[in-house]
């Protein structure tokens, strides 16, 4: 499935902030009030190309959302890193995340610890190992038990100056490469055609 805690990104997500309102609002609120009626649920959901960890607070406690995909293609496959960085950190904004999202190939695993205190482990795997880690304990109180804080990420500032430094590097490269071809073109027209006068 995809995104369900999500309150906002721009693709795959059950709720698309480009459309300024939910695309499933009634089948999101039926499906949350069913995973709700037990403490500590976790959702597993994908299909978005990056892995994130979310939570969102239900009357019985925190509802967990490890998201992970995908293992063979990702947003890099189509741009930079920074730019997928920048994307998924700044543009998308994950609301719920309490770990920093990961763009690179990866995969999830859920597991799960009986002895002694149960608890949950869940993570995002990339190829250096783990990149996101998380512990639900089973056994805590859900009344006392509310999310974490909200993953703040640093540097806003300057990614976006360094997006947008890029861009305008691609455009002016883009516009360069365009004028040479233009000229060139028209040189070698004008030169055809002094070559056919010279001819007659």
């Amino acid at each position: 499935s995809s995104g369900i805690n999500a309150e906002s990104g721009d693709w795959k997500q059950w709720y698309q902030r480009r459309v300024r309102g939910l695309l499933y609002p009634l089948e999101r609120e039926r499906l949350l009030a069913m995973v709700s009626r037990r403490p500590n649920t976790v959702i597993i959901s994908g299909d978005s190309h990056f892995g994130e960890m979310q939570c969102a607070n239900s009357t019985l406690g925190p509802l967990f959302e490890l998201q992970s995909s995908g293992m063979t293609h990702n947003c890099l496959d189509l741009v930079p890193v920074m730019l997928c960085n920048y994307y998924i950190k700044y543009v998308s904004e994950c609301s719920g995340c309490i770990a920093e999202p990961f763009v690179n190939l990866n995969f999830g695993t859920i597991t799960v610890l009986w002895s002694g205190n149960p608890r949950v482990v869940l993570e995002v795997h990339g190829k250096d190992g783990v990149a996101i880690h998380y512990v639900v304990d089973l056994d805590l109180d859900p009344s006392l038990n509310h999310c974490p804080p909200k993953h703040e990420v640093a540097h806003q500032l300057v990614w976006q100056l360094t997006a947008i430094s890029l861009v305008t590097l691609v455009l002016i490269l883009l516009f360069y490469i365009l004028s040479y071809v233009v000229v060139s073109v028209f040189a070698r027209i004008v030169m055809l055609i002094r070559d056919k006068d010279h001819a007659e």
